[in-house]
């Protein structure tokens, strides 16, 4: 057994046994892991990432997130690769991409035998649960501990058992435990939180979207749900220095994928699939670190099972960054990749989109650019709006709407995306690069494109019809 350093961060990457025994508590050394998810929530309505960005809306402060951020690594370049409830939870606990792993539609299921967070922490010698929403399966790829659904309703403290995440905790002290904690805060319907905390007039309207009463109205009512969850993270920290956990526990907030807005979940803009992500480790990581990588939602899993001392299977699409949190290593991957698909999505047609994204650039295909591109309705003033000539309205409308093939964006100028410059000559030979690129990732992962699409209902889950 490798020796434990404590004092060198970078030996900090394997070595933990849960036979290791802290001397002073008799209890193991191997870290408790809390993986703690919002549900469909922008990564810049968190205060500590909406600070460091000039274009970033600055609607809310979220103290108790940004101190897990003060006392932690915030990562500024985390994506999921699809902005889509189940394909991002199913990714996001196999460290495999959705096509690979089976659950790429919405309301889908991961194929059976593949092995999850679940399996991999249970073989460790943890004690593995979530408590919350789950919005995965079967069973027997997530065998968790299911502490309770919980609830979206308005009554509560809040949206999952804390009572439960409490028990769980400190029922057992003589082994770890990994728990995911899946709030159901800020996800429609908006029915939680104080909504006369914020002043509609006074927003701040993401510049993607057509600035009309509804917009402020409907953003209003999720920001309230945004403190109810940042409420949520507070409870939960209180938990750990209550159960005197917090110095032994790896803590993991990330909010997901976008918000249901149209250009955000659902879409693989920045704004559906770049993901708030911040892990604080006391003694091990130093506080107010932020990094630049790139990394994946896929790449969670290898990197708790390097932090908790396993062996990372060689089979799983993520890599861990591990690197990254103690050697100060500045990259990470060259690319992130998205897959979307439309087929078992209410009000969907098929339409089945691919993206690449570089530090600078990003890469959109939209593989079947003839159809109308229809989940998302839009709120009757936009349609107003844009019949009484508002240029932007109908931009907007337009560009949901009606796809070409081809969307390219410099990220560096034009971070939300709402500049085309798939027709640049001078942009060719990168866009070139990056579609040979992006086709070699989707050969890898199995993705024949549309025939994928045409695919997904032999992924949905039993209980969701499919077309």
């Amino acid at each position: 057994m490798k020796a434990v350093a404590f004092t060198i961060l970078i030996a900090l990457s394997s070595g933990y046994s849960i036979s290791d025994k802290n001397p002073n508590t008799d209890e193991p050394t191997a870290p408790n892991i809390i993986l703690m998810l919002a549900d469909d929530m922008n990564w810049f309505d968190v205060s500590a990432y909406n600070q460091l960005y000039d274009y970033a809306p600055k609607n809310i402060v979220t103290p108790n997130i940004d101190k897990i951020a003060s006392e932690g690594m915030i990562f500024t370049s985390m994506f999921t690769a699809t902005a889509l409830c189940a394909p991002t939870r199913q990714q996001l606990y196999t460290g495999l991409f959705p096509v690979r792993n089976g659950a790429y539609p919405q309301h889908s299921v991961t194929n059976v035998g593949t092995k999850s967070i679940a399996h991999h922490f249970n073989a460790m010698g943890y004690r593995v649960a979530l408590v919350g929403k789950d919005h995965i399966g079967p069973r027997s790829v997530y065998p968790f501990e299911y502490l309770g659904e919980g609830t979206k309703g308005i009554d509560g403290e809040s949206t999952f058992s804390l009572e439960q995440t409490e028990y769980f905790i400190s029922r057992d002290r003589s082994q770890p435990f990994l728990l995911i904690i899946a709030s159901h805060n800020p996800h429609g319907p908006h029915n939680r939180g104080n909504q006369s905390a914020f002043d509609a007039d006074s927003l701040t309207v993401p510049a993607f979207l057509v600035d009309t009463p509804t917009t402020r109205k409907n953003l209003k009512n999720y920001l309230a749900e945004i403190i109810d969850l940042d409420k949520e993270v507070g409870a939960v920290d209180q938990i750990l220095e209550n159960t005197k956990t917090k110095d032994n526990t790896i803590f993991i907030f990330t909010s997901e994928q976008g918000s249901n807005t149209g250009f955000a979940k659902g879409s693989l803009y920045d704004a559906g699939i770049k993901t708030a992500f911040i892990i604080r480790w006391p003694e091990q990581l130093k506080p107010a670190q932020r990094s630049d990588a790139i990394v994946q939602y896929v790449d969670v899993v290898p990197t708790l099972i390097d932090a908790a001392g396993g062996e990372v299977p060689t089979d799983l699409d993520g890599k861990s960054f591990m690197e990254v949190l103690h050697q100060g290593v500045k990259e990470h991957r060259d690319y992130a990749f998205g897959v979307h698909t439309s087929r078992n999505i209410r009000g969907g047609t098929d339409y089945p989109i691919r993206s690449i994204r570089s530090r600078q650039n990003k890469l959109i295909l939209n593989l079947m650019p003839k159809k109308k591109f229809t989940p998302w309705g839009f709120p009757e003033d936009w349609r107003i709006f844009a019949k009484n000539g508002d240029s932007w309205a109908i931009q907007r409308i337009e560009s949901y709407r009606n796809r070409p093939m081809v969307e390219f964006y410099d990220l560096s100028k034009d971070p939300f995306e709402l500049v085309n410059l798939a027709n640049d000559p001078n942009q060719a030979a990168l866009i070139d690069r990056l579609t040979g690129e992006l086709i070699a990732w989707m050969d890898s992962q199995g993705d024949k494109g549309v025939e994928t699409e045409l695919s997904a209902c032999d992924h949905a889950a039993p209980f969701k019809s499919c077309p």
